[in-house]
């Protein structure tokens, strides 16, 4: 049976997040450098646990972070079928992977030390653009999309459309601008939004000793504060 076409959001649980994690996995696949370097292994059954017990923790202990579901129904059950992750940030983000995820869990979730360093790379470059946001809203904050996925059987149902809706709503709401760093795939979805791209291919100097590795390909999109000139 097709899923209904309504969708809703909603505040994801705490018991969603296994499922929800193995979802984002097959909406990202293996071609998502990013994703391929901060969740290691996360098509396999391992990685996906891992991967869910991180999200997990994240959400306990990020009170500026919304975790929402995109749900839509399927012989009267519901599923879930997208996640967004909104998180208003007021301080600048962590600067390095050790201030982000903590020494021992840095150490944990990446054990070989050429897949630690290649992430700590990948970090410093990352976090740069929205880095230079939040300094630029001068106190007032940005909201940053820092994760979407919607399930590769359930798109053009409108799901990725509302996730992002939703962060945006809540970004006019408290007066403030959003910041999204986009994939290619998604990039006409966020300008449908009204996003616009401020820089069309995010910097990535990893250094030398990583030259044969491939880097994301990342547009920085922004959208500003309501009723901002």
């Amino acid at each position: 049976m097709p899923p209904s076409d309504k969708v809703h959001i909603a505040p994801i649980e705490d018991a969603d997040l296994p499922g929800t994690f193995k979802m984002m996995s097959l909406s990202f696949g293996s071609d998502a450098p990013f994703i391929n370097a901060y969740f290691l292994a996360h098509d396999t059954p391992a990685g996906q646990a891992q991967g869910a017990e991180r999200l997990l923790a994240w959400k306990q202990s990020s009170p500026d972070s919304q975790f929402l579901k995109a749900v839509s129904t399927r012989g009267g059950e519901e599923i879930v079928i997208g996640i967004g992750i909104w998180t208003y940030m007021v301080e600048q983000p962590p600067q390095t992977l050790e201030d982000a995820e903590g020494e021992e869990d840095v150490r944990k979730y990446w054990p070989r030390e050429e897949e630690r360093e290649w992430m700590k790379a990948l970090w410093r470059e990352y976090v740069k653009p929205r880095t230079r946001a939040v300094v630029g809203s001068k106190g007032k904050g940005v909201c940053v999309l820092e994760l979407l996925a919607v399930h590769p059987e359930y798109r053009r149902l409108g799901a990725g459309a509302a996730l992002v809706n939703a962060g945006l709503s809540a970004a006019d709401d408290k007066g403030v601008g959003a910041v999204i760093e986009s994939t290619d795939a998604g990039r006409q979805l966020y300008e449908k939004c009204g996003l616009k791209c401020e820089i069309e291919k995010m910097n990535f100097d990893v250094g030398e000793g990583f030259s044969g590795k491939k880097t994301p390909k990342l547009c920085f999109m922004v959208k500003g504060a309501s009723g901002a000139s």
